[in-house]
This record gives structure tokens, sequence and C-alpha cells, in this order.
């Protein structure tokens, strides 16, 4: 079910090579852009934004199939269509958010083909990057060995940037939980040796979107989450219950509300309503958890 914005956020998303929302106009992916037209990107604003905002850049790497796109289309447009096609070179996403402290966010999501991970295009997609995600199939252990190449090969572009990179490691399609082929351990072994943000996800019911991009854009700025602030990124869903009665009258699985809490692995934590203390700056804890 496709939900409606907030008046408080704006999203999109696109399928050629122009986001809406963006006045200038992004690099065409097979031109190589240079320092400035990167730099223009970075720091561009609408003409209709009457408020300061950060611009977030976030690029999305993993190998095909894993699920990046439609977790740019979730965070994005709050859709799922469920149909694979495959990204030849760049896709951008765009969706802005109203952060603590009257900070406005805009999210300007790249995301990159499976196949860039052996062209030389990859050194310009990731320049002046705020977060590299790297997203894997929590049921191919194939696409989540290989987020060691696509780290190595991040990390050789971007030994000589000065500027901090922030990192993340996404699990995605958390609804096939019951397919899972890599343990949850091993994912978060993974992110303490490399110092990556830890999530879990599913792009098709949208469980922990949300909250994830939040907890990303709270690591980059630099912002303390309250209570309030983890509770209202937090997805709630709509799952049948079936009535397991074999005296009762045949009928259709009653929809119950269930409110999903997932948590997050590695630098930053994410707490349920009760666990959470707003005394607590939850940016420096670690602890790991489970998603449904």
């Amino acid at each position: 079910m496709t939900e409606t914005p907030p008046p408080s956020e704006t999203a999109s998303g696109s399928g050629d090579q122009t986001p809406p929302n963006i006045n200038s106009p992004r690099p065409d992916p097979q031109v190589q852009p240079g320092q400035n037209t990167l730099a223009m990107l970075k720091n561009h604003k609408s003409s209709d934004d009457e408020e300061d905002e950060k611009i977030i850049k976030v690029v999305i790497l993993g190998d095909g199939t894993c699920g990046k796109t439609s977790l740019c289309t979730r965070f994005a447009q709050r859709d799922f269509t469920g149909k694979y096609a495959q990204t030849i070179g760049v896709d951008f996403f765009n969706r802005r958010i109203a952060m603590p402290h009257g900070v406005n966010v805009l999210f300007q999501l790249w995301d990159i083909g499976g196949q860039s991970l052996s062209t030389n295009m990859l050194g310009k997609y990731i320049y002046d990057a705020d977060c590299i995600v790297f997203v894997y199939d929590v049921t191919n252990s194939a696409s989540f060995d290989s987020v060691t190449d696509w780290v190595g090969v991040v990390k050789k572009i971007n030994k000589h940037q000065e500027k901090g990179v922030h990192m993340a490691l996404v699990g995605n399609k958390t609804d096939l939980e019951h397919r899972r082929t890599v343990r949850i351990d091993k994912h978060t072994r993974f992110a303490d040796q490399y110092v990556m943000s830890s999530h879990y996800v599913s792009a098709k019911t949208g469980d922990s979107v949300d909250l994830s991009f939040k907890l990303i854009a709270a690591e980059v700025m630099g912002i303390q989450l309250t209570k309030t602030d983890v509770e209202l990124a937090i997805n709630t869903v709509e799952a049948p219950v079936a009535v397991l009665d074999d005296n009762a009258p045949h009928r259709e699985p009653e929809i119950a509300k269930k409110t999903n809490i997932p948590q997050v692995h590695g630098t930053v934590t994410t707490h349920t309503a009760e666990e959470v203390d707003t005394t607590k700056d939850y940016t420096k804890e670690s602890k790991v958890c489970s998603v449904m």
C-alpha cells in the first residue's frame, strides 16, 4: 500500500537520469562529471526552499538483485513494485525529511548498478558522499560475501580523501526471514570490523526503512535522537492473524496491527519506546537486535 507523505516531508524518485525536485541537471552516468559539477549538485538547493537544509549524499552499493533500487523506491516514493529491472550506471532518488532541532534534510540517493564494481566510474559516483550504504540480501550469502569486495574498492578510492565518510551495512529482505542464509552474528562482526552502522530492513514491507535512513542522517550530522524521534520513524504494518479453532466457522483472517520495533547493530542503536532514555546519546552505543 502506498502511503501519502506527511506535509513536513517531500519525496521524489526517478526512472531516468533527471531527478524531480532538483533544478540542476544530474550528470549523465556515461559521462564522467567533473568536481565542479559534483560540488554544484551537492550544494544545490531548490528555489522554493526558504529555510536552510542539510543535503546528504548517500551512495547505495551492492550486487544486483539485492534490492538497492527497491530500497530507494520504498524510501523516496513509499512504494514497492516487486518487478526487477537492472540499474545501468546510476539512478537518482530524493526525499526531504525533518530532523530534530528544526533541521531539514534533503537525501540525495545515488543508486549504483551492481555492475559498477568493475568500472572506473565508481570513483566518480562516490565522490563527496556523506554516507555509503552497502546492501545485501539476507537470503543470498553470495551477496553478503561480495560486500567485502565493494568495501575494498571504496577504501582504495577514498584512501586519500580527507573527508570522513560514514558507512552503513544494510541487510535487506527481512520479510523472508525463514529463508535467511546470512547469520546475524556474521553480519554484526562484519559491521564492527569495518566500523559501520548496522541495519536490517525490508524494502517490500517498508519495515525499518525510514528508521534506518533517519539513523544514518543523525550519525552523519551528529544529532542525538530522542525517544519521540525513534517512535515516529518506526513503521506500523498490518499483518494477518489466523484463528486456530477447528470448531469455529471458516472466515477470512482478521487484520491486526503489529508494530515492528527493529534495532540496529553496530555503532548506532535503536531502542524500543520503553527502552529509550532521552538523556542518553544513543549514537555512541552499540547493541544487537533482531528484526521480524
